[in-house]
């Protein structure tokens, strides 16, 4: 039995966090598609806007990328990753779930080039946060084949 089948249905959202700021994407209930859909500052409104993000889009789970530690994160952002998932839990009442976000930020740049993206655009690291988060939700709903 898959772990996370209870997701099926469920739209989810993912959150790529860095020091500076939070990539957030979502998915449709069908898993089909997984859409950046915002950056926002890590400052102390985050929280308040992921739960507000969370609520509007009906969310049921919420994915978070979480480095691996021998990739030589500093502890200070695994720390900021554990803080946030402890605040969502008990904010709200769906899974928080930790996914593997190995190089989802050189990924996401590699998608933005694949799409024909300009340099510019490219190199705007808001899109960068937010298309990483696509890549984690990706990568988890294929990993877990929910």
């Amino acid at each position: 039995m898959n772990m996370y089948e209870h997701l099926k249905g469920k739209r989810l959202l993912a959150l790529d966090i860095g020091k500076k700021r939070i990539g957030i994407a979502v998915c449709d209930m069908l898993h089909i598609t997984t859409n950046p859909l915002i950056t926002i500052e890590n400052d102390p409104n985050a929280l308040e806007e992921i739960l507000k993000i969370s609520q509007h889009e009906q969310i049921g789970a919420i994915i978070i990328g979480m480095p691996p530690e021998s990739e030589g994160q500093s502890n200070a952002i695994i720390k900021e990753i554990l803080r946030y998932q402890q605040l969502l839990l008990d904010a709200l009442d769906i899974d928080i779930i930790l996914q593997d976000e190995s190089f989802s930020s050189k990924r996401a740049v590699e998608q933005l080039i694949a799409s024909g993206r300009s340099k510019s655009y490219r190199k705007d690291k808001s899109v960068i946060d937010k298309t990483a988060a696509a890549i984690i939700l990706r990568s988890f709903l294929d990993e877990y084949d929910v």
